[in-house]
């Protein structure tokens, strides 16, 4: 469960909000026009909670999270909107260009989310801290909060029994100084020069796009099958992984060969998921996911299940709670 610390400073925009959200939760009151036409919360009734609708990929990355942790339940995760909220109106105001600041709350929220539906105490930050033996498992997803300096640190967290879930492009961000979207004309630096091929560091991340399957029957544990529909890619810009099986990773799931097969060999095994164990330590990657559906209209109704209760109260604290990791 998250901790609140209710020592720390709030601001009144926080204040109210939660004031608020506790009157809505725990006072009966009338039924209250919404901000939209025909939008109307009634009287707050308990009732069991309305989760929203998980795609493969979500279901997957879940999988993939628990399975890198092992037993662990605490999580770093460096996620884009933290990122941005670090640099993007100062030092990194020049970056990018960012990606649209609604789609970077929306994933982070929705992998906050999973990874909290699965028991995890999770940790949100903006950038690497100085210090990784907290945490159990690291979830990178923000692109520039990664250089290859990083690498080493990862390294050590890993032979140390740690696990680490890699998303999207965040490979090519170990390999190579960069603040934008284009790393392909970019030199690879020193520091990742005959880095293990586990980090994609070693010429083998690809892009491309189309459909990504489940290469196998149950990968982790999941209730997919070889096969199965898992995301779809619009464009050839969709990161993945060509061969991490030569190194020792077991491929769980694939883009279609028919769609790469254009621009890439076709014997290649293009990875849209793996698993590699490395000694005690364990790597995930993943090379994207369908995020959850965008929050409610309803005014208050943080986690879009419908209504207002005590969970949209604990997802508010979790905004103010924000970690500062460091």
């Amino acid at each position: 469960m998250l901790s609140i610390d209710w020592g720390k400073k709030l601001n009144k925009r926080t204040v109210s909000l939660l004031a608020a959200l506790i009157v809505i939760v725990f006072v009966s009151f009338p039924i209250i026009q919404g901000f939209n036409a025909g939008i109307a919360l009634a009287a707050y009734q308990p009732s069991p909670l309305q989760p929203p609708s998980i795609p493969p990929s979500m279901t997957l990355l879940a999988a993939g999270a628990k399975w890198a942790a092992q037993n662990g339940k605490s999580v770093l995760y460096i996620d884009w909107e933290d990122n941005y909220i670090n640099h993007g109106t100062t030092d990194g105001a020049t970056w990018g260009p960012w990606p649209n600041e609604t789609d970077m709350k929306n994933w982070t929220d929705s992998v906050y989310y999973i990874l909290t539906q699965e028991g995890f105490n999770v940790t949100l930050a903006g950038d690497f801290p100085s210090d990784l033996s907290p945490y159990n498992l690291l979830v990178i997803e923000a692109y520039w909060a990664v250089t290859p300096s990083n690498l080493e640190p990862v390294r050590n967290f890993i032979a140390n029994g740690g696990g680490v879930v890699l998303l999207a492009g965040v490979p090519e961000m170990f390999r190579t100084y960069c603040k934008d979207w284009w790393t392909y004309w970019r030199q690879t630096d020193p520091l990742s020069v005959n880095e293990d091929q586990i980090f994609a560091c070693d010429s083998n991340y690809v892009n491309t796009g189309g459909y990504a399957n489940a290469s196998i029957d149950n990968p982790l544990g999941t209730s997919l099958m070889a096969g199965s529909p898992i995301f779809e890619g619009t464009g050839y810009s969709y990161a993945a992984v060509a061969d991490p099986e030569l190194n020792g990773a077991q491929v769980i799931a694939e883009w279609n060969p028919g769609v790469y097969g254009i621009i890439l060999p076709i014997n290649l095994t293009v990875a849209f998921a793996y698993t590699y164990q490395n000694g005690s330590g364990r790597v995930y990657y993943q090379a994207g996911y369908t995020a959850l559906d965008p929050p409610s209209k309803i005014p208050g109704d943080i986690n879009n299940d419908g209504k207002v209760n005590i969970i949209d109260i604990s997802m508010v604290a979790r905004d103010f709670g924000r970690a500062k990791a460091g």
